[in-house]
């Protein structure tokens, strides 16, 4: 045993810890939610990504990033072709949320007709025999659930069922026979 451990044992032995010193206060807690900030986000953090130096220097690929955004391409494909962070793409896509909604409409239009479509072909190519039974309608299925997804329509039904034993009907029976009824008069007041 070091000489520092030896000390260090020694007076431990004979301080009082914090929790149990007598003071004339109360011990006051701070934790790093109740603080105030030190520093200003733009002195802090310089690399705030807004978007706004690619639209002033490259604003062709802003144009494609919010092109791609809307077709539904993937992170990594625009940040390879228009040669941009991933943090730039996310601030594209809320930027230009707006711009994105439209772009939507379009493309659930686009599978509401498709969904037709594929429908139809299904109907004809089994009524023709050249398509085997179980390929065209997993397509189908897939299609339909997209669409009414873009609907808002649930893709999904979960049905619950409760069943009540014939002890707990008499007992909420029981329950509203013992309520109080109050009598009142009702008055209308002018305001």
């Amino acid at each position: 045993m070091s000489l520092t451990d030896f000390l260090l044992r020694l007076l431990s032995q004979y301080v009082t810890p914090i929790e149990i010193m007598p003071t004339k206060r109360p011990r006051a807690y701070q934790k790093a939610e109740n603080l105030p900030a030190n520093l200003v986000v733009e002195e802090a953090c310089p690399a705030v990504w807004t978007g706004q130096k690619l639209f002033d220097k490259r604003p062709n690929d802003y144009a494609k990033c919010v092109q791609m955004l809307a077709e539904g391409s993937t992170i990594t494909s625009i940040t390879k072709q228009c040669k941009i962070t991933a943090h730039t793409v996310a601030v594209v896509k809320s930027r230009e949320q707006e711009t994105l909604k439209n772009t939507k409409k379009h493309l659930k239009g686009l599978i509401g007709t498709a969904t037709q479509l594929a429908v139809e072909k299904l109907i004809t190519k089994l009524q023709d025999d050249e398509i085997p039974n179980g390929v065209l309608p997993i397509a189908t299925g897939i299609l339909i659930d997209k669409h009414r997804q873009y609907e808002g329509e649930p893709t999904q039904t979960i049905e619950v069922k409760k069943s009540l034993s014939l002890d707990e009907i008499r007992a909420e029976l029981a329950n509203l026979k013992d309520e109080k009824v109050v009598d009142a008069e009702v008055t209308d007041v002018e305001s």
